[in-house]
């Protein structure tokens, strides 16, 4: 009986050692696994000209009476509406309007000495020439800011071709290091794919369009350039 139970306890005590075994051999070959690892980066990217432009317009006015105040913004805007509106085309010229207000102006002691307003007016649209000629036609309106940038059809079109090219690049990479190391070929592990606009800088004129404007004099639009950069950045591991 004895005898059978050492037997016993010595199969149990050879079964753990060689558990024990596989998994020191397992945790080597999982601890070894990250030394195939190779973190790499992709950009591609490139410079476009600004096809889209968007011309804030605003409406001030000052009065004794706040519910003539508002009359006399609400028909400002509506005069310009009512030139703008046939020249409307979706994708190519926009109008919308912004923000109204109508608030006290206060004296010296806190009371109420009159009233004042402004509204805005938005038109945006890629041809620069016309939208400029629509903008100058405008009475009663004035230039507070000008801004251009790519129409959404242009980034969406960008975007797509120079993800396609920030990808072959991270594959010619993987490619290249997987030669470098001897190795047979790899396997993409993760990947992340990300789009940028490096900020730039506003141009000085934006101050002296509006100042121009206000004085009646016509509104230069020269377009500029945007800036898309795409990455890839990810790992890959490499075939032994």
């Amino acid at each position: 009986m004895e005898t059978h139970r050492s037997g016993l306890m010595g199969v149990v005590l050879l079964v753990a050692a060689l558990a024990a075994g596989t998994g020191s051999a397992a945790a080597g070959q999982g601890a070894a696994e990250p030394a195939r690892l190779v973190h790499l980066q992709a950009q591609a990217e490139r410079r476009l000209p600004h096809d889209w432009v968007v011309v804030t317009l605003m409406a001030r006015q000052q009065g004794a009476e706040a519910a003539v105040l508002q009359a006399q913004l609400a028909q400002a805007l509506q005069q310009a509406l009512a030139q703008l509106r046939p020249h409307q085309q979706p994708g190519v010229l926009e109008v919308a309007s912004g923000a109204f207000t109508v608030q006290p102006r206060l004296g010296r002691e806190g009371q109420i000495v009159g009233w004042q307003g402004s509204a805005e007016l938005r038109v945006q649209g890629r041809d620069l020439a016309r939208l400029a000629a629509l903008v100058q036609g405008l009475q009663g309106l004035t230039v507070s800011g000008v801004r251009q940038e790519l129409a959404r059809e242009t980034r969406r079109e960008a975007e797509s071709a120079l993800r396609q090219q920030a990808i072959e690049a991270f594959r010619q990479q993987a490619d290249e290091v997987a030669r470098a190391f001897g190795a047979r070929g790899w396997t993409l592990r993760e990947a992340h794919v990300g789009v940028a606009t490096p900020s730039e800088p506003p141009p000085l004129r934006a101050m002296a369009l509006a100042a121009g404007a206000e004085a009646g004099a016509p509104l230069p639009l020269e377009p500029g350039q945007a800036w898309l950069q795409v990455t890839v950045s990810g790992s890959v591991t490499l075939h032994p």
